[in-house]
């Protein structure tokens, strides 16, 4: 017996201090890169919150370690987003960065993140340019459409659900709203459209009056805009002041009638439709769960920020899970995430990678609708599984 109770003791004596350091395991660290102020804080919000709802689900746990989320905000800005990943990934030490927004900011921290391999997951820029085979990176993975993968199938879309052939284009003038707007045009060419005119304006415009006079002069079947956030309230508003619903059924890329801004907007978003990756009415058990969790956290609807937000923190935390816990690795890291986004269950329906981490997703047409006293983006079509590589034939010569 004093055998035995010896044995036991030196036998607690090693584990103790094993299963004492399976408990002090360092969290692993989220370093979470978007605009907290400026002109895109909602998009940044939103998406914190969808990341947020999930860590949630799973008490911030993943490969037995602790989940830690740092914020930094890029203010929207290419030079304070490169600062602000440096300061998260050479002082914090973070394992994985999840941002930007703005686009400008993701080409601007592109190269860094490359030559650092510390894992970035882009929910929100969608620049055609990151993922592309000049510019990808191993260490980059993209979970919105790039400005093709919706822009560009609409167009053919467009020819053969409507009877809409000649069109004017209305967008803001920057990268974002031009990339979108060539991308359409050639989708509505190609399929035997004609692009009347082409009409930009800055971004902040407050009165839109000069952009839609020009509209106003024109014959055409129906007009195709991009235009967001404060900016898209103000357009579609002055759009029906002006009387151009009247004569120009409005259709165009989703952040027209963003679900964030359609309260704002009101019944004057009634009949736009547009295009995107996501919209809070897809008929699926996981987009209704994900719907009923966002709203009883939020008192709100998600937007597709939101679900980008939520299927980054899926995507990391079935990464760990497969790695249990172990991220010393980053080959290894990577791999576990291009294989995790098969296994992920994403409130748009299943999503997949393509040889440069660029999601292959499905494509969905929308069209605003009132169901139950409420504004939605109501699901009308679906194109499914657009990969970046199908839209590539009219600017990758």
């Amino acid at each position: 017996m004093s055998v035995l109770v010896s044995f036991v003791a030196w036998l607690l004596t090693i584990m103790l201090p094993v299963a004492a350091l399976a408990q002090t395991r360092p969290p692993i660290k989220v370093g979470l890169l978007l605009p907290y102020t400026g002109p895109l804080t909602v998009q940044g919000t939103d998406t914190t919150r969808g990341l947020e709802l999930y860590l949630s689900k799973i008490k911030a746990k993943a490969g037995g370690r602790e989940i830690q989320v740092i914020k930094e905000d890029t203010e929207a800005k290419p030079d304070i987003g490169l600062t602000k990943v440096k300061k998260l990934i050479e002082r914090d030490r973070v394992d994985f960065v999840v941002g930007p927004v703005n686009s400008a900011v993701a080409l601007a921290i592109r190269n860094y993140v490359h030559e650092q391999a510390v894992p970035l997951i882009v929910p929100v820029a969608f620049t055609r340019d990151l993922t592309s085979p000049e510019r990808a990176s191993p260490s980059i993975f993209r979970l919105v459409e790039t400005s093709d993968q919706s822009s560009f199938p609409m167009g053919g879309w467009m020819v053969k659900n409507t009877k809409y052939r000649k069109v004017i284009v209305m967008a803001t003038d920057f990268v974002a709203g031009h990339h979108s707007a060539e991308a359409f045009m050639a989708g509505f060419r190609e399929a035997g459209g004609e692009i009347v005119k082409e009409i930009y304006a800055p971004l902040g415009t407050a009165d839109f009056a000069p952009f839609l006079t020009q509209a106003a002069s024109l014959k055409a079947d129906a007009v195709w805009g991009w235009v967001g956030g404060a900016d898209g309230i103000r357009f579609v508003k002055q759009y029906k002041e002006y009387g151009l619903s009247e004569r120009f059924p409005l259709l165009g890329y989703n952040v027209l009638v963003d679900d964030v801004i359609l309260p704002a907007i009101g019944d004057t978003a009634l009949g736009i439709i547009t295009v995107g990756a996501y919209s809070a009415t897809i008929d699926t058990p996981e987009n209704k769960a994900f719907v009923r969790e966002y709203e009883q956290r939020h008192n709100i609807w998600p937007s597709r920020y939101s679900e980008s937000g939520y299927d980054a923190a899926q995507l990391i935390v079935a990464a760990v899970e497969a790695l249990k816990g172990e991220l010393g690795d980053k080959a290894k890291v990577r791999g576990a995430l291009k294989r995790a986004i098969t296994e992920i269950k994403a409130p748009r329906g299943p999503i997949q990678f393509d040889q440069y981490n660029q999601v292959i997703t499905p494509i969905y047409v929308m069209k605003v609708e009132k169901q139950g006293g409420r504004l939605v983006n109501a699901v009308i079509d679906k194109i499914p599984m657009v990969s970046q590589e199908a839209t590539w034939k009219w600017w990758r010569k």
